[in-house]
Order: structure tokens, then C-alpha cells, then sequence
């Protein structure tokens, strides 16, 4: 297993120092609990479901890899295993997410400096996107064009429709 450490943002105020170093406008929610899933952003009125931004750690032949997509799809492995060229591919254990990015599963940051980012091609659609900042009980809100500049990430179709 080929170990590929972000550098880890689990502190607000590096993560807000990191954003405003790039001159990217961005917004710090604060809740007073941790939202785990995007359909429990929506519920708490952050936003439509479709701008929340969930952020999965995936775990490749190749190491880590960061995946964010709308709150109302669903990753497609097949998609990004055909896309990407790889043969393996799932989700990191809580473990490897937890050494990964220093947060826990349903708050991941969806900037993980350090991680190859994709981003799902949805995302470009919005205006503004909710997604974890790896800090419990607060959301990011940043433009999904800052998140892929900031993240270099690379853009396309992987994820399908929730059922």
C-alpha cells in the first residue's frame, strides 16, 4: 500500500489562512452538530441536496485519491476505473481516512492538500457547493471553480444517479 499523506487541514484556522493565502472567497458554517451526509445538510436547510458536495477517500492500486460529487448521485466505479485506467478500487477504511486527512468519515474535507482530487462534472453546474472542512459541526461553502483550482482536481463524468 502506497501511503499518500494530505496535508492534513484538521486545524479551522489553517484551513481559513490556506484559503485566504489563495484569495478564494469561501464561507465557514457552524452547526451545533456534525452533519454526516448531505441528505442531513439538506434536512438542516444548508442547502439543496444537489450543492452538497459529499467528499469520498478512495483507495487505488495507484494510493489515495479524494472524490467529490452532488449530494443527489452516487459514485460510479465503473466510471472512474475506466476514466482513470485503474483496476482497483474502493472505498478507504475509516482507519485509512482518519490517518489520511485527520478527520472522521462524514466530515471529510473536500480539500485534502496533497490528494489527487477528481471532481464530478455535476459539480461545475452550481453556484455554490456545501462540503466538509474536516472539522466537526462546521461546512464549507466555497464555488465549485475554487475547489477545482485550488485542488487541481481533474473534472468528469463518475457519478450516477441515486435509486
Amino acid at each position: 500500500m502506497q501511503a499518500i499523506h494530505s496535508q492534513q487541514t484538521n486545524d479551522l484556522s489553517e484551513l481559513e489562512n490556506w484559503l485566504k493565502q489563495a484569495q478564494v472567497p469561501y464561507t465557514i458554517l457552524s452547526h451545533d452538530r456534525t452533519i454526516h451526509s448531505a441528505e442531513e445538510g439538506a434536512a438542516q436547510g444548508i442547502g439543496a441536496l444537489a450543492n452538497m458536495a459529499p467528499t469520498f477517500i478512495l483507495h487505488t492500486e495507484n494510493g489515495f485519491l479524494t472524490a467529490t460529487i452532488c449530494g443527489d448521485t452516487r459514485l460510479s466505479y465503473k466510471k472512474i476505473k475506466r476514466a482513470l485506467g485503474l483496476k482497483n478500487l474502493c472505498l478507504a477504511s475509516p482507519d485509512e481516512v482518519k490517518q489520511i486527512t485527520g478527520a472522521e468519515i462524514g466530515y471529510v474535507s473536500i480539500i485534502n492538500p496533497g490528494l489527487s482530487t477528481i471532481v464530478d462534472t455535476q459539480i461545475i453546474e452550481k453556484e455554490t457547493i456545501f462540503g466538509g472542512c474536516g472539522i466537526p459541526e462546521h461546512t464549507l461553502q466555497i464555488n465549485p471553480m475554487d475547489l477545482i483550482r485550488l485542488t487541481q482536481a481533474f473534472v468528469f463524468d463518475f457519478a450516477e444517479p441515486k435509486e
